[in-house]
């Protein structure tokens, strides 16, 4: 039986953060900020803990999440960012609850 620290809460606040963010860009909520601050957050916490999620794949989050700010891409491009947005999101969030095995 683990223990419940304040690194495996705040990793588990983040988390569901996060789900909620992969919502809002399934819904197509583009012009909201709370998809950058998330990746503000998760960056944070990731580089205070020395997390497992590799820089690399939080830069390209962000990356594609800034690309979806932009109002003037046809459909069919903002569709396939949207996709590979929500994918990088979710492996660093599934990448993120494997650290609480070990906390």
């Amino acid at each position: 039986m683990t223990l419940s620290n304040a690194a495996s809460v705040t990793a588990v606040l983040i988390i569901a953060f996060g789900v909620f963010v992969m919502y809002t860009q399934w819904k197509n909520w583009f012009d909201s900020n709370l998809t950058i601050l998330f990746y503000i957050m998760f960056f944070s916490f990731m580089r205070s803990i020395e997390g497992v999620v590799p820089f690399w794949l939080m830069c390209t989050g962000l990356g594609l999440a800034l690309i979806l700010r932009f109002e003037f891409m046809n459909s069919g491009f903002t569709r396939v960012i949207k996709y590979l947005e929500i994918v990088t999101l979710g492996a660093m969030l599934y990448l993120s609850s494997t650290m609480l095995v070990r906390f």
